[in-house]
């Protein structure tokens, strides 16, 4: 499947001959290759921080979507007044978001608290929609026979909760990371492969555009997949 895509990525580059518009794959591997071997220290400090940040906004939003669905499920005031702010941040295109906040927040802040903003809505919302398919009856029963507060959380709650949490946590990895390369792009991040990117598209450098694209997305993928392995790996541990 991946050889079809290159082979049309290809000849789609053969028929427009023009590496301003679409350059041919030897031209993109070129200017990876180029910026791998000459940006050297500079390009994997900025992949280093790039990635730092996307762990940042990810725990941040998890922490926080998970503290907010907790007290949303308890006390039903703070779900009247979570829903429409989650409402709000699901709506809002992230491009807004990081315009209206760039006026107020740093590069590195705007960038973290971009990939926040769209992870905690996510965990909010599958996190009430866990607490939902709690079964009501085994709820009563375990009163009924005074099962003590941690046998309720191991046996009833987690384990309905983290088939909600887990696969939230792992869509939430893939949009923390696109939402976190596009507020670098936009804010001119320093220290950034947002930055690269920038710069690449000042300088009309459209081979290293592809370039970056690439790495982007074979860490995107890379991260996605370790997320996914430790989080069915820390399910399993959990459910025990």
């Amino acid at each position: 499947m991946l050889l079809f895509w290159l082979s049309l990525w290809q000849i789609a580059a053969l028929i427009i001959n023009n590496s301003f518009l679409l350059p041919d794959i030897p031209e993109t591997l070129s200017a990876l290759l180029g910026i791998i071997s000459e940006g050297g220290g500079e390009f994997f400090f900025a992949v280093f921080l790039t990635l730092l940040r996307v762990l940042c906004g990810l725990v941040l939003g998890i922490a926080i979507g998970t503290a907010l669905a907790v007290l949303s499920h308890h006390i039903s005031a703070v779900r009247a007044l979570i829903s429409p702010m989650i409402s709000v941040i699901k709506s809002t295109p992230v491009a807004s978001f990081i315009i209206i906040l760039w006026i107020m927040l740093s590069g590195d802040t705007l960038a973290i608290f971009v990939a926040f903003l769209m992870v905690m809505p996510i965990i909010w919302q599958n996190l009430m929609d866990g607490y939902d398919a709690i079964d009501g009856d085994l709820i009563e029963i375990s009163t009924v026979y005074q099962l003590s507060f941690k046998t309720k959380m191991r046996v009833l709650v987690i384990p309905t909760l983290l088939k909600y949490l887990v696969p939230a946590i792992i869509t939430s990895v893939g949009l923390a990371w696109k939402s976190e390369i596009a507020a670098e792009i936009i804010a001119y991040t320093r220290n950034s492969i947002g930055q690269h990117v920038n710069d690449a598209k000042y300088f009309m450098d459209y081979a290293s555009v592809f370039a970056y694209t690439i790495v982007v997305i074979v860490l995107s993928i890379i991260f996605e997949k370790v997320a996914k392995f430790l989080l069915l790996r820390c399910e399993k541990w959990l459910s025990k």
